[in-house]
């Protein structure tokens, strides 16, 4: 009876082993379909670009279906995180590459769901966040709109942010996040000087070798400090050493400080020998005259020359590239630009029709009154000799000084609506 019992018992065992295998296959089964149905219910992201410079971006990602798109802001650093259903992300490395404004971009899944994180190069605004459909009806797309902003726009764009987040239809021009400064209750009248060139990019240098840069940087460093002796204006530097920096970065420090005026600071040569005297620029999208042109296409090319080319590849792009100027703004900067002519014509010397216009990229900022001023010709040895002294560049800067104080009190008299 042992004997048959034992016999039994392997025989039960045995008889179970093919039960296990089907069992062991079935799941199998059943787990390949289930992971080919949840790859199927993944969302693809299948493309991703971006355009812009540090003062404005576009991004846009493309998905094979409509995403359920959330959204939020954190600071430290300053962030946008785009939160997204389970997303299988196929993206090009070099697609992702951070550029202008963006510092970093991360994404993937986040274990509890998929997420999109573009890290700022500094405080910025969510101008728009919208879903749309690809007009070849091949899937969607997300297009993010983002520019330089402050820390005070920022701080409430976070305090707002339950209003603005969530939804993936476009918001109304005037619910936007950051359309505009508007000064915050006791802010005190800023201004941005701009030192022209610096690093890589010396600028323009005289046959004796002086060197742009360094003119412009110990001026704005003289200018600088008149200003700040008045002790009514906050008063910063795009740059305050021998650094390179990009036109839209220039644009963006004048930007996130929320600045009330910019001055770009520089001093260019020509070739006509006999021609001295400063000169005050501010913006139009066509030159007063050649000479005009013809110095704002060398400042333009800054970029290229220490390479870093700026590719306008098509007119969606230039749109983003190019900051339509606001009529008040522009009229402030004609403004400040006529009444600082009339300050430097009492302490040295100006050029005929010293009030002029082209198209100079780091004026482009469409909330930041503008102005750059030639502060005289390399070119020419009297003009030279005045950049390099220490008593001229005191009376320009006190004159510059002057004008600030003049713009300041007019500008505080139409915002109390004197």
């Amino acid at each position: 009876m042992g004997r048959v019992g034992a016999a039994d018992k392997r025989g039960g065992a045995a008889a179970h082993l093919p039960r296990m295998a089907w069992a062991a296959l079935l799941l199998a089964i059943v787990l390949c379909f289930t992971a080919a149905a949840w790859a199927d219910a993944l969302l693809g992201a299948t493309g991703y670009k971006m355009a812009g410079d540090a003062t404005k971006m576009r991004i846009v990602v493309n998905f094979d279906r409509e995403p359920d798109v959330k959204w939020f802001l954190l600071r430290g650093p300053n962030r946008l995180v785009v939160d997204l259903p389970r997303t299988r992300f196929a993206l090009e490395a070099k697609d992702v590459k951070p550029r202008g404004l963006v510092r970093a971009v991360r994404y993937g899944d986040q274990g509890h769901g998929s997420r999109l994180i573009l890290t700022g190069k500094g405080p910025f605004s969510v101008d728009k966040l919208d879903v749309l459909k690809n007009d070849d009806g091949s899937g969607y797309r997300i297009a993010i709109d983002m520019s330089a902003a402050s820390e005070r726009e920022f701080d409430a764009a976070l305090s707002n942010q339950s209003l603005t987040t969530g939804s993936t239809v476009s918001t109304e021009k005037g619910e936007r996040v950051g359309t505009g400064p508007v000064s915050a209750p006791g802010h005190r009248f800023t201004v941005v000087l701009d030192p022209g060139h610096g690093g890589v990019d010396g600028g323009a240098e005289s046959s004796a070798g002086t060197v742009e840069k360094d003119v412009t940087l110990a001026f704005a460093k003289e200018l600088r400090d008149k200003l700040a002796g008045v002790g009514k204006y906050d008063v910063y530097m795009t740059r305050d050493n021998d650094v390179y920096l990009p036109l839209d970065e220039r644009v963006r420090i004048a930007r996130q400080h929320e600045a009330d005026l910019l001055i770009s600071i520089h001093a260019d040569t020509i070739a006509v020998k006999g021609l001295r005297g400063a000169t005050v620029y501010t913006l139009s999208d066509k030159a007063s005259d050649p000479e005009a042109q013809a110095l704002a296409d060398r400042e333009n090319l800054s970029d290229q020359f220490a390479g870093m080319k700026i590719e306008d590849d098509n007119k969606e792009v230039t749109d983003i590239l190019i900051d339509l100027i606001r009529r008040e703004t522009h009229g402030f900067s004609m403004s400040f630009a006529h009444t600082l002519v009339g300050q430097l014509s009492t302490s040295v010397g100006l050029i005929n029709n010293p009030q002029r216009s082209a198209g100079f990229r780091v004026l482009k900022a469409p909330d930041v009154p503008s102005v750059l001023v030639e502060l005289g010709y390399l070119s020419n040895t009297k003009d030279e000799a005045q950049l390099l002294s220490a008593d001229w560049r005191g009376k320009a800067a006190q004159s510059i000084t002057n004008a600030v104080a003049l713009f300041a009190a007019a500008k505080a008299g139409t915002a109390t609506g004197g």
